[in-house]
């Protein structure tokens, strides 16, 4: 079964942030995370689907 386009970037941006969370939750004794580390990693995560999907049509 092949998954949508979609799927990877999702995951590679909901699973980091889901974990960061619980890490400061359960161990840090914080709620939250700080939004401009969420805002980072987005903006990491579209570059390295850009990036992806670009060497994909060039194959």
């Amino acid at each position: 079964m092949d998954l949508p386009w979609w799927v990877g970037p999702t995951a590679l941006f909901v699973v980091p942030l889901v974990i960061a969370l619980l890490v400061n939750l359960f161990v840090r004794h914080r709620r939250g995370i700080a939004s401009n580390a969420v805002l980072g990693w987005f903006v990491i995560v579209c570059w390295i689907t850009a990036v992806t999907w670009i060497l994909k049509q060039v194959r």
